[in-house]
């Protein structure tokens, strides 16, 4: 559930604007972090055939 949403910067981009949400029971997947981890990029090097 959300329980709070507040705009952090770009608010006059509407909805994609940078929100900063309180949440909670909101299981979720971080698909790319602060520290530049990519999921996807890294679910492809695991699975690349290489020759």
């Amino acid at each position: 559930t959300i329980k709070k949403a507040e705009v952090v910067a770009y608010p006059e981009l509407g909805p994609e604007a940078i929100y900063r949400l309180e949440v909670e029971d909101f299981p979720a997947t971080v698909v790319n972090d602060a520290y530049g981890n990519d999921i996807y990029e890294e679910g492809r090097k695991e699975y690349e055939i290489t020759g």
